[in-house]
């Protein structure tokens, strides 16, 4: 299973991650954010983005994420095929970064909350 990803009628990418793992295509929208007591605000933006998961390394792959316009058309067509592109980005767990953002999320989160940790 593949997906082509077309922008405006041009195939830009056929990404696939194998017989086993998660494949997916998104276009995301965010509206311009005010930040928190009068900050700069946030810019809108409009996002394309195509990767996946392996199932048998973890790795996370990307194929491709970036910035389009209103009025761009993009569509996308379930395939089976022998061959996909080279991913342009390639990601390998790392079991020790993933606990050190744990333990920051959960301190922050703490902090947030007024709770104590104990270790």
């Amino acid at each position: 299973m593949a997906f082509e990803v077309y922008l405006n009628g041009k195939k830009i990418c056929t990404a696939g991650v194998g017989d086993l793992g998660v494949l997916s295509t998104s276009l995301a929208w965010r509206g311009s954010q005010p930040y928190q007591k009068g900050g700069r605000s946030v810019p809108s933006y409009l996002r394309l983005e195509v990767g996946g998961i392996t199932a048998s390394s973890g790795e996370h792959l990307r194929w491709l994420g970036r910035k389009i316009k209103r009025g761009d058309l993009v569509a996308i067509k379930a395939v089976e095929v022998a061959s996909v592109d080279k991913p342009r980005e390639r990601q390998r767990p790392n079991p020790a970064a993933d606990s050190r953002r744990q333990k920051q999320y959960v301190r922050r989160m703490a902090n947030q909350f007024g709770w104590k940790l104990q270790t």
